[in-house]
């Protein structure tokens, strides 16, 4: 009934609803002339396929692009958003034609939240795809909207999460990781919007964002000229990035008043919005010079004339935050978030790591996450929201003046919408409450845990804002016009992220839903996600809680807390995290809260405000009443400066002043003063005793308010220091934590100049006593000691302050560590794409002088000791030597008088320098030296040598002689044995009693079975009958080098120098006692080179083998059970070592015999003590004068008897393990001698101040057996009679550098995983102390030392040393290298960054610590011309920048020529800009003055200058550019 149909849309405008045959059909009736099909005349609908984004925040604003088909261009084109459920909500809005498939439109605000809308379009502006809720699909189908309501949460991933103090820092935040939840990963989506925005951080702070257009009301006068008269200028003028949701605008207005006939004007302001109220200022006289009101707002008349009493100028100031910019979407799961720098004075979030940490914030719902304030007089009549200024130009009982304006501000944390009420109780006092949005109880009741009111506040002020709860705070527009029962209302909406997720209560029925409410709030600063559980324990007036990885466990195995008290205050768990609750009862035992924190939501700012002190200016007048005292935190960025100058109409007694903010110039040039310029000077300001602010956030106090001296000015430098000042920690083990210090505000690490420091420090306080400290800088001395106080910061150094909270009550001898961190980028390399010769440096293979071969032991020979396996049982004392080479004719070229192998030296070995026979090789092949020798007896010797016959398995562990002759009565025999190649005078005791047997029963020692001819046998004296063999194991080798598979035939040792193979030849220290199947090998005691060379110039390094045939202070390790001490575990080692490598002595007591007691020795290399081999064959008493061990080692005891049985010392005795090296590009200066590995020379901090010497005073020893290197470190205490010590990383030169990352421990410095921890307090006494992995400290005396001196013990695993500019050598052995060996190494610089002065090379820069900003630089100083150029960089990675360089000078200054008899030393710096060539002289006229003059070239036409006096080191100008030093 098409027809029928038509008809009455014609007629009426109405929607009909027909019923046909069980269907259902909507019809929408079209304005006549519409196109909707063919056949109904009518403008068809478009085809809807897909909405892209398909959800955004219930604010709106977010763009959403429509595609289908079917769009037609038109002014009616509209986008429906319906919801029908669970409340109808619908809106209709205008949408943006595109093209035909599609359409764009900016999504409207909703009333509720987390609800999904049905969008439909119309061409027509009443003919929409479908009705709400009616079909999905096809031609009249609607596509579905989520707006949503909550905060961003769930784990990030910031990939650049440091940013810089200047410039914008792009960081992009990846939703990421976190455990699944449903199948899907915890936390929330981002969603498109045009109110995305990112905080760095919380702040309240603001800037001014732009002036609107100035408002001009004529007086009475009439103006002459009114568009130059009237015309007012407002500046600064600033971009339109301006917020509608700010708050805290002002409207300023200028006012022309009569002043005695003159007209002056004046001027005041009030919160933007609010009706004209506020105090004017004084009179101003009418000028065309730029006047500032007050900081940051400034005007300009263009005339000074023609004003007319009553004129008025108005104009808004709109404000801004600096730290909340606009995001960027990208998608779902990434936003990009373009950082400026962090507010200075913000709250850094994690106070013990470096730099200063934010939490980013993230909002898709807005900036302001507050709705318009509503304020209510005391009367509950006079209204309004918002803006009242419209209402008090409609009638003046309307005009609500500021004293009524309340802002509400901060970032809410809560978990839900909340309203907050603010009343006030007086007219100085207020109180607030905070309840759910559409909680319709607290209207009428203020019972209860939502509706009560909290405490009375007090002290209503404009300066300070008042934290009410979950982030949200107020502050008034003024502090007075109040009066009790006025009342403020507003809604705290959930805008930002939050590091949480929400709270999951499992709670036992009986606890209510209000008292099941537990809040989360802080910022999480872990490493990765945590779930925390926190439960109610039987006293429901408490809780517990832990924590554990989010990702890899249940928490099973994690403990919990003690009790915690419930608390509707904030109760700190861990790493930021706190918890309160919204009641403290009803609570029920078992109640459990989980929910999880989640990390990267945190960056790090590294660097921290730095403000300077007031510095008088050099030519001040004296007499100043006092110097101002500077406080408060710097907001700006760059490098500036404050110059307060002393003014007035005064001459001596000035008590006013005015001040001028000026910024450095740039490019600052290094070790060159900056150049300050900018600004203008303030109004004349009275001097207040109270902090008076000038800008920026800094406050001065003058102590004094008059007699200053007119003109004298005073310096405050500011700028964002690059450093970090972590709080106070306990460094001691024994003392408890009771200090409570801490830094001022103001504390900034610097250098002594007041500039960003290179390196790290540490500053430690140590008190003296209940009530006094002292203190010092890294390892220096320690400061006089100071009375504690609390009144007012004490300044340390370095620009570090600290406060006390008490003034007693601390531990003496307690010490505190204030880390101070540097986070200045580090270059270590400038490369430019190109080739050339010189492009990579080198270093070339150490060179072994040709003096070497002349010196003993080793003559130049690189063999290395005979290393035993770790595996290997038996003795180790092998020595490897070269072959002798021969002349032609054969014969030793030199005597071998004197020479290690005792055949000197051939005369072809220096000549050909043959690979077998040389001792000028390199280096020879690796040998293997196997010990082979099985168990077997020699023939019996003797006059009856066939009546004995011996058998069995020999199981001795080396070669003996056994003697055996008839004992007793004849049928019994004795036997003792000696080790092979020794004498009688070594044998063993006899051994007696043993039966004669001729059946092969007689067993006697080490499974040797004897057997006789006859039973019996004539005793004689001397024996006749004596019979003497050979027990044999151990006493032969074999050998083979490196790639050879197979082994030589068996050699017998015999004690002399044996030929391997490939030059090689070994001496057997002893002929037997090796175990067989040991295996040995013979390396080469070379020297190698590696590194990649960073040194500007080409350099030679030198290498020098010092004498230290020294021996070490005895090791005493007492047996189990034993109790010598004293006496008794003393041993005194004297004489002068005599051995070509290094070995361990060790000692053992075997028979503790009343009268005198007797020991074994056995020796070993480092190392190996484990398989040491056996100790000596033969007994020896104990002495009281020294006894000779071998190689020139002996010992004496303390005690000769009373000893325990294995009591033993160890002694190490060195022998070429000693280096020292220098460089001419340091200076030829030679380093601190080191030991090549092993446990090193002991060496001094260099800022001690005590007069114990290293390696005689205190010394160390022992065998290093941890795995990486490592340096001890031992500090004296208190008193000078004991020690710490502590093991770290390893530091080459601890003494000189480095030494502010040795007081620190790992608890210190958690990232500092080679820091160690300090010991307790141990006292010294004369024992050797271990400290551990093998290494042994001992003090000479057990007294008398400095307190605060360190010692540090360098302990290395292998012989690789770094010297300097990344050249490094490695030693192939640990020892044994002859005294006055050298060998130099040839490192050629490479020119690896280069191009033409005309600039723009490409120079890539490698380093760390770059962070990608806006106000990443580049800077070039060239010492030679003094030239510095800045230029921005290009952020490539975090040890990777690239940079352009600049164009340069021509250097056209030629280095000086000298004549005289005096120093030469003088340079040449500038660059020449006159337009001739000059030649400059330089005339001494005395040991400190010069004149000078300059010449046309070729000519002497030049006149000579005055005396000027010479000042060592600085740049003097002579002219035209041209600088001397």
């Amino acid at each position: 009934h098409r027809g029928e149909v038509q008809g009455l849309c014609a007629m009426r405008k109405l929607l009909l609803l027909v019923v046909t045959l069980g269907y259902l059909w909507f019809v929408e009736c079209a304005p006549r002339g519409s196109d909707y099909g063919a056949s109904f005349g009518y403008q068809a609908p478009p085809v809807l396929r897909s909405i892209t984004p398909n959800a955004g925040p219930k604010e709106g604003g977010t763009t959403v692009t429509i595609t289908g088909s079917g769009f037609k261009r038109s002014k009616n084109l509209k986008v429906k958003f319906s919801t029908t459920f669970p409340s109808t909500e619908i809106d209709v809005v205008p949408g943006t034609f595109v093209d035909q498939s599609t359409i764009t439109v900016v999504t409207p605000p909703r009333k509720n939240k987390n609800d999904t809308a049905h969008v439909s379009v119309t061409n027509d502006g009443a003919t929409f795809t479908s009705l709400p809720g009616v079909r999905k699909g096809g031609a009249g189908s609607y596509l579905e909207f989520n707006f949503v309501g909550h905060a961003p949460w769930g784990p990030w991933d910031l990939g650049v999460d440091q940013t810089s103090t200047s410039g914008v820092t792009p960081v992009l935040i990846s939703r990421t990781g976190g455990k699944l939840v449903d199948g899907a990963t915890e936390g929330s989506d981002f969603y498109a919007s045009d109110d995305l925005f990112c905080a760095h951080g919380v702040s309240a702070s603001r800037t001014f964002s732009k002036f609107t257009e100035v408002e001009y009301v004529t007086g009475s006068k009439i103006d002459t000229e009114p568009d130059k008269d009237s015309l007012l200028t407002v500046a600064p003028t600033v971009g339109d990035a301006y917020d509608t949701h700010v708050q805290r605008d002002a409207t300023y207005e200028i006012v022309v008043v009569n002043d005695a006939s003159v007209l002056k004007w004046k001027w005041r302001k009030w919160s933007l919005g609010m009706f004209p109220s506020g105090v004017y200022s004084g009179l101003h006289a009418f000028s065309t010079s730029a006047t500032e009101l007050e900081y940051g707002v400034m005007i300009t008349f263009a005339s000074a004339t023609g004003k007319s009493i009553g004129d008025v100028w108005r104009f808004d100031a709109l404000t801004k935050s600096p730290y909340a910019t606009r995001g960027v979407f990208v998608d779902a799961k990434r936003v990009l978030c373009q950082l400026s720098p962090a507010d200075p004075s913000g709250v850094d979030v994690d106070i013990y790591t470096a730099g200063s940490q934010r939490e980013l914030k993230v909002s898709y719902r807005g900036l302001h996450s507050f709705s318009d304030v509503t304020y209510t007089d005391a009367t509950g009549v006079k209204s309004y929201t918002g803006s009242p200024k419209d209402l008090g130009t409609d009638t003046t009982d309307l005009q609500f003046t500021e004293d009524t304006k309340l802002f509400a501000h901060g970032y809410f944390s809560g978990p839900e919408d909340l309203r907050f009420e603010v009343e006030m109780t007086s007219a100085s006092a207020f109180k607030f409450r905070a309840y759910r949005v559409n909680d319709s109880t607290c209207k009428t009741s203020t019972a209860g845990a939502w509706c009560a009111w909290s405490a009375v506040v007090t002290g209503v002020t404009v300066a300070n804002s008042v934290h009410l709860k979950h982030g949200a705070f107020v502050s008034f527009a003024t502090a007075g016009g109040k009066v009790a029962g006025e009342t403020w209302q507003f809604d705290a909406l959930t805008f930002w992220s939050t590091t949480f997720s929400p709270v999951v209560e499992t709670v036992a029925g009986a606890t209510g839903d209000d008292d099941a409410v537990m809040y989360v709030e802080g910022t999480f600063v872990g490493t990765h996600d945590e779930t925390f559980e926190v439960e109610i324990m039987a006293d429901t007036g408490t809780f517990r809680w832990k924590a554990y990885d989010a990702s890899t466990g249940d928490g099973s195995s994690s403990v919990w807390t003690d009790a915690v008290s419930v608390s509707q205050s904030a109760t700190l768990l861990r790493k930021g995290v706190s918890v309160n609750w919204l009641t403290l009862g009803g609570k029920t035992f078992g109640d459990k809260f989980t929910f999880t924190a989640f990390h990267g939501h945190v960056t790090t700012t590294l660097g921290k405000s730095y403000v300077s002190d007031a510095v008088a200016k050099s030519s001040n007048a004296a007499g100043d009443a006092r110097t101002p005292t500077i406080t408060g935190t710097y907001l700006g960025h760059e490098k500036a400066r404050f110059r307060m100058q002393i003014a007035g109409a005064c001459t001596t007694s000035c008590s006013e002043f005015k001040w001028i903010f000026e910024k450095a110039v740039l490019p600052l040039s290094p070790g060159v003063e900056p150049v300050y310029t900018g600004g203008m000077f303030s109004e004349l300001t009275t001097m207040q005793s109270l902090g008076q602010s000038l800008a920026y956030g800094i406050y001065v106090t003058w102590g004094l308010t008059s007699g200053y001296k007119v003109g004298n000015e005073y310096f405050v430098d500011l700028f964002q220091s690059p450093t970090s000042v972590l709080p106070a920690t306990p460094n001691d083990f024994d003392f408890p934590n009771d200090f409570q210090a801490t830094q001022d505000l103001r504390s900034t690490y610097t250098d002594a100049d007041g500039d960003a420091p290179t390196k790290d420090a540490v500053i430690t306080i140590e008190f003296t006593s209940g009530t006094a400290f002292k203190w010092r800088l890294n390892t220096g001395a320690f400061s006089v000691a100071t009375t504690v106080a609390t009144d007012e910061p004490f300044t340390l150094a370095r620009g570090v302050n600290v406060t006390f909270s008490a003034i007693s009550g601390f531990t003496a001898g307690s010490k505190f560590l204030i880390p101070l961190k540097t986070h200045l980028p580090r270059v270590t390399s400038v490369t430019t794409d190109h080739g050339g010769s010189k492009h990579w440096p080198t270093i070339a293979r150490p060179v072994a002088a040709q003096t070497n071969y002349a010196n003993p032991p080793n003559q130049g020979s690189p063999l290395s000791d005979v290393v035993p396996l770790k595996s290997n049982t038996g003795a180790h004392t092998i020595h490897a030597f070269p072959l002798a080479g021969s002349l032609s004719g054969g014969g030793s070229a030199v005597s071998g008088s004197g020479y290690a192998n005792g055949v000197g030296i051939g005369l072809s070995n220096v000549i050909t320098g043959t690979i077998t026979n040389g001792y000028l090789a390199h280096s020879y092949p690796t040998a293997y030296l196997k010990i082979a020798g099985a168990a077997s007896n020699s023939k019996v010797d003797g006059t009856y040598a066939n009546d004995l016959v011996v058998t069995g398995t020999y199981t001795g562990t080396a070669s003996w002689t056994y003697q055996l002759e008839p004992d007793g009565t004849g049928n019994t025999f004795r036997w003792r044995k000696f080790g092979l190649g020794a004498t009688e005078a070594e044998a063993t005791v006899w051994a007696t009693g043993v039966a004669i047997a001729t059946d092969g029963a007689a067993a006697f020692d080490e499974g040797l079975v004897a057997t006789f001819v006859s039973p019996t046998y004539a005793v004689s004296v001397p024996s006749v009958t004596r019979w003497t063999f050979t027990a044999n194991k151990g006493h032969s080798f074999q050998f083979r080098d490196s790639g050879r598979a197979n082994w030589s035939d068996e050699v017998v040792i015999d004690g002399t120098t044996q030929a391997l193979s490939s030059g090689v030849a070994v001496r057997f220290s002893q002929l037997s006692g090796y175990a067989p199947g040991d295996q040995f090998v013979i390396a080469n005691r070379t020297i190698a080179s590696y590194g990649t060379f960073t040194g500007v110039n080409d350099a030679t390094f030198v290498v020098d083998i010092t004498h230290n045939n020294d021996v070490d202070p005895p090791i005493f390790d007492r047996a189990p059970g034993s109790t010598s001490t004293g006496l008794y575990a003393q041993l005194t080692v004297t004489g002068t070592y005599a051995g070509r490598s290094t070995y361990v002595y060790e000692v053992k007591i075997v028979t503790p015999v009343a009268d005198v007691s007797r020991f074994r020795w056995r020796k070993y290399l480092r190392g190996f003590g484990d398989g040491g081999g056996p100790f000596s064959a033969s007994d020896k008493p104990l002495s009281l004068s020294p006894v000779l061990l071998d190689d020139g080692v002996y010992v004496t005891w303390g005690a000769i008897a009373g000893h325990g049985v294995g009591d033993k010392w160890r002694v190490v005795a060195h022998a070429g393990d000693a280096f020292k090296w220098r460089a001419d590009i340091d200076g030829d200066a030679w380093s601190l001698v080191r030991s090549v590995t092993d446990v090193g020379l002991v060496e001094a901090d260099s800022s001690n101040v005590g007069t114990e010497v290293a390696n005689v005073d205190v010394r160390a020893t022992g065998e290093y057996t941890g795995l990486t290197d490592a340096s001890f470190a031992v500090e004296v205490l208190a008193g000078g009679t004991s020690f710490r010590w502590k093991k770290g990383e390893y530091l080459p030169s601890p003494g000189i550098d480095g030494t502010e990352n040795v007081l620190f421990t790992a608890a210190d410095l958690p990232n500092n995983f080679g820091a160690g921890t300090w010991s307790p307090s141990i006292n010294m006494d004369s024992e050797t102390y271990e400290m551990r992995d093998g290494v042994f400290v001992a003090f000479v005396t057990a007294s008398g030392y400095t307190a605060g001196d360190l010692f540090y013990v360098p302990c290395k695993r292998k012989g690789r040393h770094a010297l300097s500019h990344g050249v490094s050598i490695a030693f192939g052995s640990d020892s044994g290298y002859s005294p006055s060996d050298r060998w130099s190494v040839s490192a050629n610089a490479a020119i690896a960054a280069r191009g033409p002065f005309s600039g723009g090379t490409e120079m890539h820069i490698k380093g760390s610590g770059f962070i990608q900003s806006t106000g990443l630089l580049c800077r070039f100083s060239d010492s030679r011309t003094l030239v510095t150029a800045t230029f921005p960089g290009t952020f490539v990675s975090a040890n990777h920048v690239a940079c352009a360089s600049p164009r340069h000078a021509m250097d056209t200054v030629s280095d000086p020529e000298f004549s005289g008899s005096g120093s030469s030393d003088l340079q040449t710096r500038g660059v020449f800009t006159g337009t001739q060539s000059l030649k400059f002289t330089v005339s001494m006229l005395s040991a400190t003055t010069f004149r000078w003059r300059a010449d046309p070239v070729d000519e002497v036409t030049g006149s000579w200058s005055g005396s000027v006096t010479v000042t060592p080191g600085a740049n003097q100008v002579l002219e035209e550019g041209e600088r001397e030093p």
